[in-house]
């Protein structure tokens, strides 16, 4: 119902209808569908930015740091980009609601994964030099990292196999990718 191709078939069906009378309307799941795409894209780009900004200044009263916050959102937007261009490359159709719902839920579990940095800043503050201190951090925050994604991956993803509902098959099948991107790379580009 959302598809380039419908959306086209809709543009050209208003057409032909506003010929015969101006106030006409195209009415069903399509057109609805098409209609909330375009009314909400603004709604979804202000939460997505507030989302990100409220993230960023709790990590950085936290961390007391302002460098921090920009690494670790990074990160995680990161990681959410590569979720969200796979159903790209893949050519799968997801719900208009996904990058709203997968940039929030992604951005607000990955950021537990923060572990990672308070164990860095506490090596750090141990005395031990960047490179020990990042192994360390790896090494003690890895398997509460990895617990954590695996656990929020096989409940999404459980329920994404099992839903006969399309979009919230699609909407958990996406946060369970999410999951593992995201523990991924906390744990392998963050510490770089």
């Amino acid at each position: 119902t959302a598809s380039d191709e419908v959306n086209t078939q809709i543009d050209e069906i208003n057409k032909i209808v506003a010929d015969y009378d101006e106030n006409g309307m195209l009415i069903g799941e399509a057109p609805c569908t098409k209609d909330l795409i375009t009314i909400t894209d603004t709604d979804f780009k202000v939460v997505s930015a507030i989302s990100i900004v409220a993230i960023f200044v709790i990590i950085a009263m936290v961390f007391r740091s302002l460098v921090l916050p920009i690494i670790l959102v990074a990160v995680i937007e990161f990681a959410i980009f590569v979720n969200m261009s796979i159903p790209f490359y893949t050519h799968t159709s997801i719900p208009f609601i996904a990058s709203i719902v997968i940039g929030t839920i992604q951005l607000g579990a990955t950021v537990d994964y923060a572990i990672l940095t308070n164990n860095y800043k506490s090596a750090r503050a141990a005395g031990m030099e960047k490179k020990d201190a990042v192994q360390h951090a790896v090494a003690s925050s890895a398997q509460s990292i990895v617990v954590s994604a695996l656990s929020f991956f096989a409940s999404t993803f459980g329920v994404g196999i099992y839903s006969n509902i399309d979009m919230i098959s699609s909407l958990c099948i996406l946060m369970a990718r999410g999951a593992l991107i995201s523990m991924v790379v906390v744990i392998f580009v963050l510490p770089a």
